[in-house]
């Protein structure tokens, strides 16, 4: 039995099709997260109508520069889920720069699900 099967049989077909779109797309965005240090941290899933994921990854604000970050957007402007990763890396950069703060720890907590949602948490 596959994972397709599996959620299908507690989720309707087109919240199932939503999720694993949502899977895929998650899929794609840690491999581009991976590439500079963030790893996943927690993984739920949620499979109520509607459906929801709630993860998180893990890294260094030290590791995000936003010069390197935006060709990145570009290069995946396709793929809603990873832009607005880079985007809310790039923008809690700006704002640790602004503040000064001396801690380095990050965590983005991403929510997919209708509304989808990410929330970024320095350490």
């Amino acid at each position: 039995m596959g994972l397709r099967d599996i959620i299908s049989k507690g989720l309707g077909d087109a919240a199932m099709e939503k999720m694993m779109e949502w899977l895929d797309d998650y899929k794609k965005a840690i491999a581009v997260m991976e590439t500079f240090g963030f790893t996943v941290g927690k993984f739920k899933v949620e499979t109520g109508i509607p459906p929801e994921i709630q993860t998180s990854l893990s890294g260094s604000i030290e590791n995000i520069h936003p010069d390197k970050l935006k060709p990145m957007m570009e290069e995946h402007k396709g793929e809603a889920l990873v832009v607005s990763l880079l985007k809310a890396l790039i923008v809690t950069r700006q704002i640790w720069e602004h503040v000064d703060l001396k801690l380095t720890g990050l965590t983005l907590k991403v929510t997919l699900g209708v509304p989808p949602k990410i929330d970024a948490e320095i350490y």
